[in-house]
């Protein structure tokens, strides 16, 4: 397979870096579109042209250029651990609008906390979502999205409304701010959202305690369809014993299945923690969550779904807490 990325106008760059950077593009990318960089810390909107010796400063100044429906990506690097180093501020909520349109977040690539970061800048005052993911076809590894303004709007960390993305190694952490513990937030909000895959990713925060308000870390609405989380993490951490959950799926929210495979929902328990009477809100739906894989389980909740609709299946056992509970696989 040739270079997907070669050095360009006389630019002088490591060996070691471009091999570096052509593994990372040779395993992420579907196909080859036109390659955009981004460097919160050295890049320029202005001046840059979104290569690697003269990187665009922002993402938003990146997906200007790109053209949907031809596989370009933005590489969103960091260049050091600090805030400064690693994160794209927003201004206004980030629309993903552009078909097969990827993000690949150029950092060591832990499970959570990435350091290459969208968030909102702290001026920002307005209820929409930090991004805001329409669009279909679009792959999104390594990046952490992080809702953390101070607000007492409910904000929420991001939408997806589009088709088949995937998401991979991704942290969407709504609730960074005590201000952000309002009626109605939420770090990732299913919205109509078909066939998304989200593997081996983050979503929500154990660092702010929750429970002033109804919020949580997951919601459905307007008939999300067969939508699969794989090998994830989700995690709150509340005072309270009902107010925040894992998940809210009101009325028509669900259709067909919801898929938790090998995932865990995670409340510490300490002593500035409570233990939550549930870990979901689903009331009657035309669809289903199911539990599925032995890696599944809750900690820190008493039971998956008090009020039992009949929408919260688990493949093997019981959605109750008591006989269902979290399993560990020693052997890997």
């Amino acid at each position: 397979m040739p270079s997907l990325i070669t050095q360009n106008n006389g630019g002088s760059l490591q060996q070691s870096t471009l091999s570096t950077i052509n593994t990372l593009a040779s395993a992420f990318l579907p196909t080859q579109g036109n390659i955009f960089f981004v460097n919160p810390r050295t890049g320029d909107d202005v001046q840059g042209q979104g290569t690697r010796e003269n990187p665009y400063r922002s993402v938003p100044a990146a997906f200007s250029k790109c053209v949907a429906g031809q596989n370009d990506t933005i590489m969103l690097c960091a260049s050091g651990n600090a805030a400064a180093d690693t994160t794209d501020y927003q201004t206004t909520s980030l629309l993903w609008n552009k078909d097969l349109v990827h993000l690949i977040g150029v950092n060591d690539g832990p499970i959570f906390s990435q350091r290459s970061r969208i968030a909102f800048a702290s001026t920002y005052a307005t209820a929409a979502a930090l991004i805001n993911v329409s669009a279909s076809g679009c792959a999104f590894r390594n990046v952490e999205f992080f809702m953390g303004v101070a607000s007492a709007l409910p904000l929420g960390c991001m939408v997806v409304s589009g088709q088949r993305n995937v998401f991979q190694n991704c942290h969407i952490a709504g609730f960074g701010n005590t201000a952000n513990d309002i009626a109605g937030a939420y770090s990732l909000s299913l919205a109509a959202a078909q066939e998304n895959l989200f593997q081996d990713c983050t979503i929500g925060l154990n660092t702010v305690t929750l429970g002033a308000a109804a919020n949580s870390q997951i919601v459905c609405s307007a008939a999300a369809t067969r939508n699969w989380f794989r090998n994830c993490r989700v995690m709150t951490y509340t005072n309270s014993a009902t107010n925040n959950v894992f998940l809210r799926a009101p009325a028509a929210s669900l259709d067909r299945e919801l898929v938790f495979e090998d995932t865990q929902f995670v409340n510490p328990i300490d002593s500035s923690s409570t233990n939550l009477t549930q870990a979901f809100v689903v009331v009657s739906n035309g669809g289903t969550v199911l539990l599925v894989g032995a890696k599944t389980g809750v900690f820190g909740a008493t039971d998956w779904n008090a009020t039992d609709s009949g929408n919260v299946t688990a493949i093997n056992g019981s959605v109750t807490a008591g006989t269902f509970g979290l399993a560990v696989d020693v052997t890997r």
